[in-house]
């Protein structure tokens, strides 16, 4: 469906102020995550909390199928998806009596499942009769686009899975194949099996390019709009995207100059990450936006709301603007940031492909607002870091608690990133991260399955910009980003110090290790963890940052290990323990 801009407009203000679910502060009270944060008001209770849904007595069968890739275009010959034939408690399909009594929740003692997905409104199967064991999740099947034209609307598909009890279970989901650019632009797919960006060049090639995103939120009045040869500098301190804080609707704003910025990015090879905050609830500036962008080569997704949960914006907006933005270009992922610990997640996160959490807890009090001197707790007060205890943990627990709430709404596919915090000595934050505490946030959000970092804010002092510079070369490089990208973090469990955070990615024949110690204390002997699933190590590799441990009887061995340091490094492993994930 087409409609004009002003047709446009009209059903996105429809839509805002249509009847939804209300919030709970009152008339005149100001609030932030949905809580009162001044002296003069009371503390209530906020609402919007995500609760863990209720668990069935029964097991359930969370029959699920989703694409792996966000598009597919008509380069393609083959697409994926991902099939789920989980038995849960919480999500799924009563399973009946007779298998239910026979294998329950037991995959051995179970038959296996045939699964057959069909176009909805065609007879034509694109997997007919394709056989996955029961209880099982993440099954990759791929099928053939040959039979399918390219187009800009989504097929919808149905997914059968049959067992010799006699019983079938469906699901629905669809999926995106579209026509080539022909305007130069970019196109860029989001895989929902491991969370990675591959990007899509075609004013040049029609290759893929996996990327890490790795960059900071930059300021538009203070460097960007500076001068069109920032970008290459911005380029050349090793940052593969460009997260500009546009002015935008301002009417200083020079689309003329903003326009050549983004052909010099398209030149060097800088993606672009494009904000639309001043302006995402306004269809018309959007569209505009859109219309204007697209065929920049640059583009790597939009960027909608920031912290729509700390401003209280419509709980509808971040969705009806997704789905605006899907209908005008679904080339593109779209993203936005979130504040608060637990406030309508459900409602703002349906407006993305990719969350990110901004966590800031360095230097400040999450107890005690400085600013507004009230006391900062779940129904009240603001200090910075909603519901935080004002530790490194803080950022892992909350890319944890987001990855458990699209679990608990049956969402895998949404992808997380993280935002760390790069500046300080303002408002509640004493002082700036130091560079280790800069290196800290950023590896731990990595082990904890952030698919890219984008810190706040650019410029900042010249000590974080040249450490995250440093990273930038390291995580963004072809090694890491293998791991990083085709992989999902695995936790292992260290031994003899409690503050270290580590995680593995298991590709083919190697494993990646990142070591995080997330506290200010050196551990100086007895510190190991064994490696995960059992997997035989060969021998140590290239180390990436940071030092690596030595090998002793299948265990890792480390002398030592500083407060706040990180490490990154390659094992080798056995070819018989490999697990590809290519």
């Amino acid at each position: 469906m087409i409609f004009s801009s002003a047709g446009i407009l009209f059903l996105f203000l429809r839509l805002v102020s249509a009847d939804y679910p209300g919030f709970n502060y009152p008339a005149g009270v100001d609030v932030w995550c949905g809580k009162a944060y001044r002296p003069t008001n009371a503390s209530f209770n906020p609402g919007g909390w995500l609760e863990q849904p209720t668990a069935s007595s029964e097991p359930l069968l969370n029959f699920h199928i989703r694409p792996r890739m966000s598009i597919y275009v008509s380069d393609d010959s083959v697409g994926s998806f991902i099939i789920d034939t989980e038995v849960s408690y919480v999500h799924g399909q009563p399973i009946p009596s007779n298998i239910a009594a026979s294998c329950g929740g037991n995959q051995s003692a179970c038959t296996d499942m045939d699964i057959t997905v069909t176009v909805s409104g065609s007879t034509n199967p694109l997997i007919n009769n394709r056989t996955l064991a029961f209880n099982t999740t993440l099954n990759e099947i791929e099928f053939s686009l040959a039979g399918l034209s390219p187009q800009m609307q989504a097929y919808t598909v149905v997914a059968t899975a049959s067992m010799n009890q006699g019983s079938t279970f469906k699901a629905q989901t669809s999926f995106q194949y579209l026509p080539a650019r022909v305007d130069g632009g970019s196109a860029v797919k989001l895989d929902s099996l491991y969370g990675g960006l591959m990007v899509q060049d075609t004013s040049s090639s029609s290759k893929w390019t996996p990327l890490f995103p790795y960059s900071f939120f930059v300021s538009w009045s203070g460097f960007a709009g500076l001068g069109i040869d920032n970008a290459n500098a911005f380029k050349e301190q090793g940052y593969n995207i460009i997260h500009i804080i546009s002015d935008f609707p301002s009417p200083d704003f020079n689309f003329t100059y903003v326009d050549a910025f983004l052909t010099r990015c398209d030149e060097i090879g800088l993606y672009v990450m494009y904000d639309m905050r001043g302006t995402y609830k306004n269809a018309s500036e959007v569209t505009t936006q859109v219309s204007w962008l697209t065929p920049h080569p640059s583009l790597l997704l939009w960027y909608t709301a920031d912290e729509p949960d700390g401003n209280t914006d419509p709980l509808n907006a971040t969705k009806i603007t997704y789905d605006l933005l899907k209908s005008l270009d679904p080339y593109h992922p779209v993203s936005l940031c979130l504040n608060c610990y637990n406030f309508y997640f459900n409602e703002y996160s349906s407006g993305a492909d990719i969350i990110m959490p901004d966590v800031y807890p360095v230097s400040t009090d999450t107890s005690y607002s400085s600013v507004y001197g009230t006391v900062c707790n779940t129904t009240y007060g603001c200090c910075g870091c909603d519901d935080c205890k004002g530790s490194f943990r803080d950022i892992s627990e909350r890319l944890d608690r987001f990855a458990m709430y699209k679990d608990w709404l049956n969402t895998p596919q949404k992808v997380s990133w993280s935002v760390p915090q790069a500046f300080g000595s303002s408002q509640f934050w004493t002082r700036i991260p130091t560079q280790k505490e800069m290196v800290v946030m950023d590896v731990l959000a990595v082990n904890h399955n952030a698919k890219g970092l984008v810190a706040w804010t650019y410029p900042t002092n010249s000590s974080l910009e040249n450490i995250r510079s440093q990273l930038a070369r390291i995580l963004t490089a072809e090694t890491p980003t293998r791991f990083l990208l085709n992989a999902s973090a695995v936790a292992l469990n260290v031994n003899g110090a409690g503050d270290v955070d580590a995680a593995a990615w298991i590709v083919n024949e190697q494993i990646l290790i990142s070591v995080v110690n997330t506290g200010y204390t050196n551990y100086t002997s007895g510190i190991s963890f064994v490696s995960p699933k059992g997997v035989q190590v060969t021998g140590i590799g290239d180390t990436l940052w940071g030092s690596a441990p030595t090998l002793s009887g299948g265990s890792l061995i480390f002398s030592s290990i500083q407060a706040l340091e990180v490490d990154m490094f390659v094992l080798n492993i056995a070819a018989s323990d490999a697990l590809d994930k290519s």
